[in-house]
Formats: structure tokens, C-alpha cells, sequence
């Protein structure tokens, strides 16, 4: 397994180098700024900061979900999120990012770590996947209106 996922982090890094050697536009960096600091509030668990990136109509669906999530949502799973994980490494790549004048969409890959604590066991697990990022520019400040995850398990204890 741990060859695999060195692998895979290797391709993914491959593969965006040529995402990070483009010249990218004013509006492209900030677009991934606030991808970055959404990913940074969320493995920190800083709720009304991730709150504060999420557009009040935000709907968001992944894989694993049969249909997709509301702010209100997202909300409410952070308690179950800080009462039973622990983010540790995770790594974001961007893949590409268009822009208009105030709308933006964002491909990109990501890798992260976390500890899953259900009662007396834990579980390390290490997730894998691709993000599309819908956004709006509202009010000055780019909103999260809505995405799509497609996420893998690398590794568990299951």
C-alpha cells in the first residue's frame, strides 16, 4: 500500500507540475488562496472561518453522499468531525482554475492523514481525490457556492 500511495502522490505531483509552471492571473492566485486557507480551517477545525468561505445557497455532493449537503449541513457535521478526528499531513494541488469576471471554477487534486477515534479504537486512514470548486464573487470576497468530491480511501485499519 505504501508504495501505491507514493506513487500516486508522485503522478498527481507530475501531472500538476505543469499547473504550477503556467503564469497564472491575479484572479486565478486568489481564487487558490481562498481554496487554501478553506483547506487550512477545515483540518483545524476553525467552524465559522470555513463557515465564513461557504456561500449561503452552498451545495456540495461527494461520492460517498447520496445527495448533496447544504451550509446548515456542513455546520452541524463539525461537531462530529472535532469530537472524532484528527487531521494530520494533507497536500492540495491545483490542476486548473478559470475565471470570469465574477464567477470561478477550480480543479484540483488533494491528499490528507487523519485519525478516526469510535470509541476506544482508532483508525488511520488516508484519503485521496479530486475537487471541483464552484465560485462566486460577492460583496469583493470569493464564496464557495457549490462542489463536487470525488474522494478514495488509500488506508484503514478496515
Amino acid at each position: 500500500m505504501k508504495t501505491k500511495t507514493l506513487l500516486l502522490c508522485l503522478l498527481l505531483g507530475i501531472v500538476t507540475s505543469v499547473a504550477y509552471a503556467q503564469e497564472w492571473t491575479k484572479t486565478q492566485k486568489e481564487v487558490w488562496q481562498v481554496i487554501e486557507d478553506g483547506w487550512m480551517k477545515w483540518t483545524s477545525f476553525d467552524v465559522d472561518g470555513y463557515m465564513a468561505i461557504l456561500h449561503e445557497k452552498y451545495q456540495g455532493w461527494s461520492n460517498d453522499s447520496p445527495l448533496p449537503i447544504t451550509k446548515d449541513m456542513v455546520k452541524k457535521s463539525f461537531s462530529d468531525w472535532m469530537s472524532n478526528s484528527q487531521f494530520g499531513y494533507y497536500q492540495i494541488n491545483p490542476a486548473r482554475i478559470t475565471v470570469t469576471e465574477n464567477a470561478a471554477v477550480a480543479d484540483y487534486y488533494f491528499y490528507f492523514k487523519m485519525t478516526y477515534t469510535a470509541g476506544e479504537a482508532k483508525e488511520l486512514q488516508e484519503w485521496y481525490g479530486q475537487n471541483v470548486e464552484f465560485y462566486v464573487k460577492e460583496g469583493g470576497k470569493w464564496l464557495l457556492l457549490g462542489d463536487l468530491t470525488i474522494s478514495n480511501k488509500v488506508k484503514g485499519n478496515n
